[in-house]
């Protein structure tokens, strides 16, 4: 989506046009599924659906549109995963035994704190990274759930060609050709060539 299309959706939503909210909401939900597998462990993973997280935090964000008091894109990027952030912490402390709880919150937020900085840049910077953000995980949606997922995983999460392996019950050679197809059909869609 281009700039100036962002920009029209984000002063309609402003003017109360719920399907232009609707719109921006939709725009984000890669990105938002994105954060939310990167701040849950494979624990928490297999139990709780990213997709519930993220759709709780669309809910929230129409019911509080009005709350928001920013004009550009990087201001709402920022205010979502404000929204975002506390849906992904009240799952943690929902499901998070007793004993775990303490431990779970702590690595939880030592990854949330990577993925929610915006507010120490300057706003240029903060319009780039969000604008790159929002584009990295909408491409990564677009390209085969496995290769994603593999690229995102040793890529992103730092995995091993070994927990790759275990996760994906595929050989070591198999998990390289997936990550190494990943990356090619990702670095198609993010040069404009799929």
């Amino acid at each position: 989506m281009r700039n100036s299309e962002y920009q029209r959706l984000l002063n309609e939503s402003l003017q109360g046009n719920q399907e232009a909210i609707g719109q921006l909401l939709d725009r984000h939900r890669p990105y938002l599924k994105f954060i939310t597998q990167r701040a849950l462990d494979g624990r928490l993973q297999a139990r709780v659906d990213d997709s519930d997280i993220v759709q709780q935090t669309c809910l929230s964000a129409l019911r509080n549109f009005q709350q928001f008091d920013g004009k550009e894109e990087a201001q709402f990027v920022a205010w979502l995963q404000k929204i975002h952030e506390r849906n992904i912490q009240d799952t943690i402390r929902r499901h998070a035994g007793a004993e775990k709880r303490a431990v779970g919150n702590e690595v939880a937020g030592s990854r949330l704190e990577g993925l929610f900085h915006l507010e120490t840049l300057s706003p240029s910077q903060r319009v780039m990274q969000a604008e790159d953000a929002v584009r990295l995980a909408e491409v990564l949606a677009s390209i085969p759930a496995d290769q994603g997922e593999a690229v995102r995983l040793r890529h992103i999460e730092g995995w091993s060609l070994a927990d790759l392996e275990q996760h994906f019950g595929r050989s070591e050679t198999a998990v390289a050709s997936l990550i190494k197809r990943g990356l090619e059909n990702l670095r198609k869609r993010l040069n404009g060539d799929a």
